[in-house]
Protein backbone atom coordinates (compact mmCIF):
# COMPACT_ATOMS: atom_id res chain seq x y z
CA UNK A 1 0.00 0.00 0.00
CA UNK A 2 1.73 3.17 -1.19
CA UNK A 3 1.26 6.28 0.94
CA UNK A 4 1.31 9.86 -0.29
CA UNK A 5 1.59 13.06 1.72
CA UNK A 6 -0.57 16.06 0.89
CA UNK A 7 1.37 19.15 1.96
CA UNK A 8 -0.13 22.47 2.93
CA UNK A 9 0.30 24.99 0.15
CA UNK A 10 1.90 27.52 2.48
CA UNK A 11 4.78 25.36 3.71
CA UNK A 12 8.39 26.29 3.00
CA UNK A 13 9.39 25.82 -0.62
CA UNK A 14 11.12 22.68 -1.76
CA UNK A 15 14.25 23.09 -3.83
CA UNK A 16 13.21 20.88 -6.72
CA UNK A 17 13.26 22.72 -10.02
CA UNK A 18 12.24 21.95 -13.57
CA UNK A 19 14.38 22.77 -16.57
CA UNK A 20 12.61 25.38 -18.65
CA UNK A 21 14.08 23.94 -21.85
CA UNK A 22 15.59 27.25 -22.92
CA UNK A 23 19.09 25.86 -23.34
CA UNK A 24 20.58 28.73 -21.32
CA UNK A 25 20.87 26.76 -18.11
CA UNK A 26 17.82 28.41 -16.56
CA UNK A 27 15.21 26.61 -14.55
CA UNK A 28 11.79 27.31 -13.08
CA UNK A 29 11.07 26.56 -9.46
CA UNK A 30 7.40 25.62 -9.74
CA UNK A 31 7.30 25.19 -5.97
CA UNK A 32 7.36 28.96 -5.68
CA UNK A 33 3.79 29.07 -6.92
CA UNK A 34 2.45 27.43 -3.78
CA UNK A 35 2.95 30.59 -1.73
CA UNK A 36 -0.02 31.97 -3.65
CA UNK A 37 -2.21 28.94 -2.84
CA UNK A 38 -3.09 28.79 0.85
CA UNK A 39 -6.85 29.11 1.34
CA UNK A 40 -10.19 29.21 -0.47
CA UNK A 41 -13.24 31.06 0.92
CA UNK A 42 -15.58 28.08 0.86
CA UNK A 43 -16.49 27.24 4.47
CA UNK A 44 -19.95 28.86 4.28
CA UNK A 45 -20.83 27.64 0.78
CA UNK A 46 -24.24 26.09 0.24
CA UNK A 47 -23.39 25.37 -3.39
CA UNK A 48 -20.65 26.11 -5.91
CA UNK A 49 -20.94 26.70 -9.64
CA UNK A 50 -19.17 28.16 -12.63
CA UNK A 51 -20.56 30.88 -14.87
CA UNK A 52 -19.78 31.42 -18.53
CA UNK A 53 -20.91 34.44 -20.52
CA UNK A 54 -22.85 33.74 -23.71
CA UNK A 55 -21.05 34.63 -26.93
CA UNK A 56 -17.79 35.64 -25.28
CA UNK A 57 -14.52 33.78 -25.03
CA UNK A 58 -12.78 32.52 -21.92
CA UNK A 59 -10.01 35.06 -22.49
CA UNK A 60 -12.54 37.91 -22.40
CA UNK A 61 -14.52 36.79 -19.39
CA UNK A 62 -12.09 34.78 -17.28
CA UNK A 63 -12.97 31.55 -15.51
CA UNK A 64 -15.04 32.20 -12.45
CA UNK A 65 -16.44 29.88 -9.82
CA UNK A 66 -18.96 31.29 -7.40
CA UNK A 67 -20.56 30.16 -4.18
CA UNK A 68 -23.99 30.80 -2.77
CA UNK A 69 -23.45 31.19 0.96
CA UNK A 70 -25.82 30.12 3.72
CA UNK A 71 -27.52 33.53 3.58
CA UNK A 72 -28.19 33.23 -0.15
CA UNK A 73 -25.51 35.68 -1.31
CA UNK A 74 -23.47 35.00 -4.45
CA UNK A 75 -19.73 35.51 -3.88
CA UNK A 76 -16.80 34.78 -6.17
CA UNK A 77 -14.48 32.06 -4.90
CA UNK A 78 -11.16 33.59 -3.95
CA UNK A 79 -7.81 31.81 -3.56
CA UNK A 80 -5.52 33.61 -1.13
CA UNK A 81 -1.78 33.27 -0.63
CA UNK A 82 0.30 32.97 2.51
CA UNK A 83 0.26 36.77 2.84
CA UNK A 84 -3.55 36.79 2.85
CA UNK A 85 -3.75 38.48 -0.53
CA UNK A 86 -6.06 37.51 -3.39
CA UNK A 87 -3.99 37.43 -6.58
CA UNK A 88 -7.03 36.89 -8.81
CA UNK A 89 -6.15 33.29 -9.66
CA UNK A 90 -9.08 31.76 -11.48
CA UNK A 91 -10.12 28.14 -11.14
CA UNK A 92 -10.21 25.73 -14.06
CA UNK A 93 -12.12 22.91 -12.35
CA UNK A 94 -13.69 21.94 -9.02
CA UNK A 95 -14.73 18.37 -8.17
CA UNK A 96 -16.56 17.33 -5.02
CA UNK A 97 -15.08 14.46 -3.01
CA UNK A 98 -17.46 14.98 -0.07
CA UNK A 99 -19.37 17.82 1.60
CA UNK A 100 -16.17 18.55 3.55
CA UNK A 101 -13.47 18.04 0.91
CA UNK A 102 -13.26 19.36 -2.65
CA UNK A 103 -10.62 19.07 -5.34
CA UNK A 104 -9.62 22.40 -6.89
CA UNK A 105 -7.48 22.94 -9.98
CA UNK A 106 -6.30 26.57 -10.29
CA UNK A 107 -5.32 27.82 -13.72
CA UNK A 108 -1.62 26.95 -13.63
CA UNK A 109 -0.59 29.63 -16.11
CA UNK A 110 -2.00 32.35 -13.87
CA UNK A 111 0.00 31.00 -10.92
CA UNK A 112 3.17 30.78 -13.01
CA UNK A 113 2.76 34.35 -14.25
CA UNK A 114 2.89 35.62 -10.67
CA UNK A 115 6.52 34.61 -10.16
CA UNK A 116 8.05 33.78 -13.54
CA UNK A 117 8.77 36.89 -15.60
CA UNK A 118 10.80 35.92 -18.70
CA UNK A 119 13.18 38.56 -20.01
CA UNK A 120 15.56 38.61 -22.94
CA UNK A 121 16.19 35.09 -24.19
CA UNK A 122 14.21 33.40 -21.42
CA UNK A 123 11.74 30.83 -22.65
CA UNK A 124 8.07 31.74 -22.75
CA UNK A 125 6.14 29.06 -20.86
CA UNK A 126 2.56 28.31 -21.87
CA UNK A 127 0.82 25.83 -19.61
CA UNK A 128 -2.33 24.05 -20.72
CA UNK A 129 -5.66 25.27 -19.38
CA UNK A 130 -6.14 21.73 -18.03
CA UNK A 131 -2.67 21.51 -16.51
CA UNK A 132 -2.79 19.96 -13.04
CA UNK A 133 0.53 21.45 -11.93
CA UNK A 134 -1.15 23.15 -8.96
CA UNK A 135 -4.12 20.87 -8.39
CA UNK A 136 -5.03 20.89 -4.70
CA UNK A 137 -7.43 19.47 -2.15
CA UNK A 138 -9.40 21.88 0.04
CA UNK A 139 -10.69 21.19 3.54
CA UNK A 140 -14.05 22.97 3.31
CA UNK A 141 -14.31 23.62 7.06
CA UNK A 142 -10.80 25.08 7.53
CA UNK A 143 -10.51 26.45 3.95
CA UNK A 144 -6.89 25.22 3.77
CA UNK A 145 -5.37 24.02 0.49
CA UNK A 146 -3.26 20.86 0.33
CA UNK A 147 -1.06 19.91 -2.61
CA UNK A 148 -2.20 17.03 -4.73
CA UNK A 149 0.45 14.25 -4.93
CA UNK A 150 2.09 14.26 -8.36
CA UNK A 151 2.27 10.45 -8.31
CA UNK A 152 -1.51 10.13 -8.39
CA UNK A 153 -2.84 10.74 -11.89
CA UNK A 154 -6.57 11.29 -12.27
CA UNK A 155 -8.64 12.66 -15.15
CA UNK A 156 -10.97 15.36 -13.85
CA UNK A 157 -11.85 16.73 -17.29
CA UNK A 158 -12.74 13.74 -19.45
CA UNK A 159 -13.10 10.98 -16.88
CA UNK A 160 -15.53 10.15 -14.11
CA UNK A 161 -14.64 10.47 -10.43
CA UNK A 162 -16.47 8.28 -7.90
CA UNK A 163 -16.09 8.68 -4.14
CA UNK A 164 -17.33 6.98 -0.95
CA UNK A 165 -16.76 7.50 2.79
CA UNK A 166 -16.26 5.27 5.81
CA UNK A 167 -17.68 6.03 9.26
CA UNK A 168 -14.62 8.13 10.15
CA UNK A 169 -15.17 10.42 7.19
CA UNK A 170 -12.18 9.07 5.27
CA UNK A 171 -12.73 9.38 1.53
CA UNK A 172 -12.19 6.59 -1.00
CA UNK A 173 -12.14 7.60 -4.66
CA UNK A 174 -11.33 6.44 -8.15
CA UNK A 175 -11.16 8.10 -11.55
CA UNK A 176 -11.30 6.83 -15.12
CA UNK A 177 -13.37 6.25 -18.23
CA UNK A 178 -15.94 3.44 -18.07
CA UNK A 179 -13.64 1.28 -15.93
CA UNK A 180 -11.10 1.83 -13.16
CA UNK A 181 -7.97 0.15 -11.84
CA UNK A 182 -7.16 1.78 -8.50
CA UNK A 183 -8.90 3.15 -5.41
CA UNK A 184 -7.25 5.79 -3.24
CA UNK A 185 -7.99 6.55 0.39
CA UNK A 186 -7.77 10.10 1.72
CA UNK A 187 -7.30 10.01 5.50
CA UNK A 188 -8.96 13.21 6.69
CA UNK A 189 -7.30 13.31 10.12
CA UNK A 190 -3.88 14.11 8.63
CA UNK A 191 -4.62 14.53 4.90
CA UNK A 192 -2.42 11.66 3.80
CA UNK A 193 -3.41 9.49 0.88
CA UNK A 194 -2.74 5.86 -0.01
CA UNK A 195 -3.50 3.44 -2.83
CA UNK A 196 -5.68 0.53 -1.74
CA UNK A 197 -5.66 -2.12 -4.49
CA UNK A 198 -2.90 -4.24 -6.00
CA UNK A 199 -1.98 -3.61 -9.62
CA UNK A 200 -3.99 -5.32 -12.34
CA UNK A 201 -7.48 -4.86 -10.89
CA UNK A 202 -10.31 -3.77 -13.18
CA UNK A 203 -13.71 -2.66 -11.93
CA UNK A 204 -16.61 -0.37 -12.79
CA UNK A 205 -17.97 0.48 -9.33
CA UNK A 206 -17.23 0.16 -5.64
CA UNK A 207 -18.61 0.71 -2.15
CA UNK A 208 -17.09 0.91 1.33
CA UNK A 209 -18.24 -0.47 4.68
CA UNK A 210 -18.21 1.72 7.77
CA UNK A 211 -14.93 0.20 8.93
CA UNK A 212 -13.17 0.58 5.58
CA UNK A 213 -13.60 -2.77 3.81
CA UNK A 214 -13.82 -2.02 0.08
CA UNK A 215 -16.23 -3.95 -2.14
CA UNK A 216 -15.57 -3.53 -5.86
CA UNK A 217 -16.96 -5.20 -8.95
CA UNK A 218 -17.06 -5.18 -12.75
CA UNK A 219 -20.49 -4.66 -14.34
CA UNK A 220 -19.01 -5.70 -17.69
CA UNK A 221 -18.25 -9.23 -16.46
CA UNK A 222 -20.93 -11.93 -16.51
CA UNK A 223 -20.72 -12.61 -12.77
CA UNK A 224 -19.55 -9.04 -11.96
CA UNK A 225 -16.47 -10.50 -10.26
CA UNK A 226 -17.23 -9.09 -6.80
CA UNK A 227 -14.26 -8.73 -4.44
CA UNK A 228 -13.74 -7.27 -0.98
CA UNK A 229 -10.40 -5.71 -0.07
CA UNK A 230 -9.68 -5.71 3.67
CA UNK A 231 -7.80 -2.75 5.19
CA UNK A 232 -5.09 -5.23 6.18
CA UNK A 233 -4.54 -6.33 2.58
CA UNK A 234 -6.48 -9.59 2.20
CA UNK A 235 -8.91 -9.93 -0.73
CA UNK A 236 -12.13 -12.00 -0.57
CA UNK A 237 -13.83 -13.02 -3.85
CA UNK A 238 -17.64 -13.07 -3.45
CA UNK A 239 -19.62 -15.26 -5.82
CA UNK A 240 -23.11 -14.31 -4.60
CA UNK A 241 -25.08 -11.02 -4.69
CA UNK A 242 -23.66 -8.54 -2.13
CA UNK A 243 -25.26 -5.35 -0.83
CA UNK A 244 -24.81 -2.81 1.96
CA UNK A 245 -27.11 -1.91 4.87
CA UNK A 246 -26.12 0.58 7.56
CA UNK A 247 -22.51 0.48 6.35
CA UNK A 248 -22.32 -3.31 6.76
CA UNK A 249 -21.94 -5.98 4.09
CA UNK A 250 -24.58 -8.62 3.35
CA UNK A 251 -25.22 -10.95 0.43
CA UNK A 252 -27.83 -13.26 -1.04
CA UNK A 253 -26.44 -16.78 -1.40
CA UNK A 254 -28.16 -20.13 -2.02
CA UNK A 255 -31.61 -18.87 -0.95
CA UNK A 256 -30.19 -17.37 2.23
CA UNK A 257 -29.17 -13.89 3.36
CA UNK A 258 -25.65 -13.80 4.73
CA UNK A 259 -23.97 -11.13 6.84
CA UNK A 260 -20.24 -10.68 6.33
CA UNK A 261 -18.93 -9.85 9.79
CA UNK A 262 -15.52 -8.18 9.92
CA UNK A 263 -12.88 -9.46 12.32
CA UNK A 264 -10.06 -7.02 12.97
CA UNK A 265 -8.85 -5.38 9.78
CA UNK A 266 -8.01 -8.44 7.71
CA UNK A 267 -10.69 -11.10 8.12
CA UNK A 268 -14.38 -11.68 7.36
CA UNK A 269 -16.80 -14.34 8.59
CA UNK A 270 -20.08 -15.45 6.98
CA UNK A 271 -23.09 -15.58 9.32
CA UNK A 272 -26.52 -16.72 8.10
CA UNK A 273 -29.22 -14.17 8.93
CA UNK A 274 -32.32 -15.82 7.48
CA UNK A 275 -33.71 -18.09 4.78
CA UNK A 276 -34.77 -16.24 1.65
CA UNK A 277 -36.70 -18.43 -0.77
CA UNK A 278 -39.92 -16.93 -2.07
CA UNK A 279 -40.85 -19.07 -5.05
CA UNK A 280 -44.46 -18.57 -6.16
CA UNK A 281 -46.90 -21.29 -5.09
CA UNK A 282 -47.59 -22.42 -8.66
CA UNK A 283 -44.00 -23.41 -9.47
CA UNK A 284 -41.82 -26.31 -8.37
CA UNK A 285 -39.06 -26.09 -5.78
CA UNK A 286 -36.49 -26.88 -8.45
CA UNK A 287 -37.29 -23.72 -10.42
CA UNK A 288 -34.64 -21.04 -10.45
CA UNK A 289 -34.81 -18.38 -7.78
CA UNK A 290 -32.43 -15.43 -7.60
CA UNK A 291 -32.13 -11.77 -6.73
CA UNK A 292 -31.76 -9.64 -9.84
CA UNK A 293 -31.78 -6.10 -8.40
CA UNK A 294 -30.94 -4.39 -5.11
CA UNK A 295 -32.03 -0.83 -4.28
CA UNK A 296 -30.76 1.08 -1.26
CA UNK A 297 -33.50 2.79 0.75
CA UNK A 298 -31.69 5.72 2.35
CA UNK A 299 -34.79 6.95 4.21
CA UNK A 300 -35.15 3.72 6.18
CA UNK A 301 -31.60 2.31 6.08
CA UNK A 302 -32.92 -0.82 4.38
CA UNK A 303 -32.67 -2.42 0.95
CA UNK A 304 -35.23 -3.57 -1.58
CA UNK A 305 -34.56 -7.00 -3.08
CA UNK A 306 -36.14 -7.69 -6.47
CA UNK A 307 -36.39 -11.37 -7.43
CA UNK A 308 -36.59 -12.98 -10.87
CA UNK A 309 -40.34 -13.62 -10.38
CA UNK A 310 -41.16 -9.91 -10.17
CA UNK A 311 -41.63 -9.59 -6.41
CA UNK A 312 -40.00 -7.02 -4.11
CA UNK A 313 -38.92 -7.51 -0.49
CA UNK A 314 -37.65 -5.01 2.06
CA UNK A 315 -34.77 -6.24 4.25
CA UNK A 316 -33.59 -4.31 7.32
CA UNK A 317 -30.54 -6.35 8.26
CA UNK A 318 -32.45 -8.91 10.33
CA UNK A 319 -35.87 -9.62 8.79
CA UNK A 320 -37.66 -9.02 5.52
CA UNK A 321 -41.20 -8.40 4.33
CA UNK A 322 -42.88 -8.27 0.95
CA UNK A 323 -43.73 -4.84 -0.44
CA UNK A 324 -45.77 -3.82 -3.46
CA UNK A 325 -43.95 -1.82 -6.10
CA UNK A 326 -45.90 -0.81 -9.24
CA UNK A 327 -44.79 -3.00 -12.12
CA UNK A 328 -44.56 -0.03 -14.47
CA UNK A 329 -42.03 1.79 -12.30
CA UNK A 330 -38.79 0.67 -13.92
CA UNK A 331 -35.75 2.19 -12.25
CA UNK A 332 -32.14 1.31 -12.99
CA UNK A 333 -29.34 3.44 -11.60
CA UNK A 334 -27.20 3.40 -14.73
CA UNK A 335 -30.01 4.43 -17.08
CA UNK A 336 -30.28 8.06 -18.22
CA UNK A 337 -32.92 9.99 -16.30
CA UNK A 338 -32.75 7.75 -13.21
CA UNK A 339 -31.50 9.28 -9.96
CA UNK A 340 -32.26 9.29 -6.23
CA UNK A 341 -32.24 11.43 -3.11
CA UNK A 342 -32.43 10.26 0.49
CA UNK A 343 -36.24 10.23 0.25
CA UNK A 344 -37.18 8.88 -3.18
CA UNK A 345 -36.17 7.32 -6.48
CA UNK A 346 -36.86 9.47 -9.54
CA UNK A 347 -37.16 8.91 -13.25
CA UNK A 348 -37.13 11.99 -15.47
CA UNK A 349 -38.48 12.14 -19.00
CA UNK A 350 -38.15 15.68 -20.32
CA UNK A 351 -40.58 17.74 -18.17
CA UNK A 352 -42.17 14.71 -16.46
CA UNK A 353 -40.88 13.25 -13.20
CA UNK A 354 -41.99 9.90 -11.79
CA UNK A 355 -41.24 9.52 -8.10
CA UNK A 356 -41.25 6.43 -5.86
CA UNK A 357 -41.27 7.33 -2.17
CA UNK A 358 -38.79 5.48 0.04
CA UNK A 359 -41.12 5.87 3.02
CA UNK A 360 -44.30 4.20 1.73
CA UNK A 361 -43.39 3.02 -1.82
CA UNK A 362 -46.14 5.11 -3.38
CA UNK A 363 -45.64 6.45 -6.90
CA UNK A 364 -46.43 10.05 -7.75
CA UNK A 365 -45.84 12.31 -10.73
CA UNK A 366 -45.15 15.98 -11.28
CA UNK A 367 -44.12 18.28 -14.11
CA UNK A 368 -41.69 21.17 -14.37
CA UNK A 369 -43.24 23.49 -16.94
CA UNK A 370 -41.73 26.90 -16.18
CA UNK A 371 -38.09 25.92 -16.61
CA UNK A 372 -35.84 24.11 -19.04
CA UNK A 373 -33.75 21.88 -16.82
CA UNK A 374 -30.20 21.54 -18.15
CA UNK A 375 -28.40 19.68 -15.35
CA UNK A 376 -29.39 17.90 -12.15
CA UNK A 377 -27.41 17.14 -9.00
CA UNK A 378 -28.63 14.85 -6.20
CA UNK A 379 -27.15 12.69 -3.45
CA UNK A 380 -28.10 10.18 -0.77
CA UNK A 381 -27.42 12.87 1.86
CA UNK A 382 -30.18 15.29 0.86
CA UNK A 383 -33.87 15.20 -0.04
CA UNK A 384 -33.46 18.03 -2.56
CA UNK A 385 -32.90 18.03 -6.31
CA UNK A 386 -30.58 20.88 -7.29
CA UNK A 387 -30.68 21.96 -10.93
CA UNK A 388 -29.49 24.55 -13.41
CA UNK A 389 -31.69 25.72 -16.23
CA UNK A 390 -33.50 28.46 -18.08
CA UNK A 391 -36.56 30.28 -16.78
CA UNK A 392 -39.04 30.45 -19.65
CA UNK A 393 -40.65 33.67 -18.42
CA UNK A 394 -37.62 35.81 -19.25
CA UNK A 395 -34.89 33.46 -20.47
CA UNK A 396 -32.79 33.94 -17.35
CA UNK A 397 -30.31 31.26 -16.29
CA UNK A 398 -31.01 30.03 -12.78
CA UNK A 399 -29.96 27.64 -10.05
CA UNK A 400 -32.99 26.04 -8.44
CA UNK A 401 -34.02 23.40 -5.94
CA UNK A 402 -36.92 20.95 -6.11
CA UNK A 403 -37.74 19.98 -2.54
CA UNK A 404 -39.37 16.85 -1.16
CA UNK A 405 -42.83 18.39 -1.70
CA UNK A 406 -42.04 18.94 -5.41
CA UNK A 407 -41.90 22.71 -4.89
CA UNK A 408 -39.33 24.75 -6.81
CA UNK A 409 -37.20 27.34 -5.05
CA UNK A 410 -34.95 29.64 -7.08
CA UNK A 411 -31.56 29.87 -5.35
CA UNK A 412 -29.86 32.20 -7.80
CA UNK A 413 -30.80 34.07 -10.97
CA UNK A 414 -27.83 34.80 -13.21
CA UNK A 415 -27.50 38.19 -14.83
CA UNK A 416 -26.20 39.31 -18.23
CA UNK A 417 -27.05 36.04 -19.95
CA UNK A 418 -24.41 34.08 -18.04
CA UNK A 419 -24.93 30.33 -18.13
CA UNK A 420 -24.51 28.40 -14.90
CA UNK A 421 -22.55 25.15 -15.21
CA UNK A 422 -20.65 22.63 -13.06
CA UNK A 423 -23.10 22.85 -10.17
CA UNK A 424 -21.84 21.36 -6.88
CA UNK A 425 -24.19 21.29 -3.84
CA UNK A 426 -22.44 21.22 -0.47
CA UNK A 427 -24.06 21.91 2.91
Amino acid sequence: MKKFLLMLGAVAFMTACKDDGSGNGGSINYEEGYKYLTSLNVSDAKMIYQKTATGRTRAETGDTYYKVDLSGNEIKLSIKGEDGQDNNINISKIVKLSDKVILVNPIAQEVLDLFYKPVGNDLEINLSYQSTEYMSIVNVETEKLYRWPKDIQIDIYNGTLKSRQDNKGNIYFTSGNFSYNQIYKLIVSDFTMQSMLPEGQEFTNFDVTGDGFIMYWNDNADNKNYKVKCPGGRIYPITDVPFMIKDELYSYKDKKIIKWETIGNNEMKETEVCEFNNLPDDVTSSDKYEIIQVLNNYAKNTVLLHDNWGSWYEFDGETYSKVEIPQDFNWYELEPGCFYTNKAWYRQDNTHFNKLSMNDYQVSEFQVLDYEIQSISTSSESSNITFTGIRYMDGANIVGTINESNEIVENKVSENGEKIINLIPLN
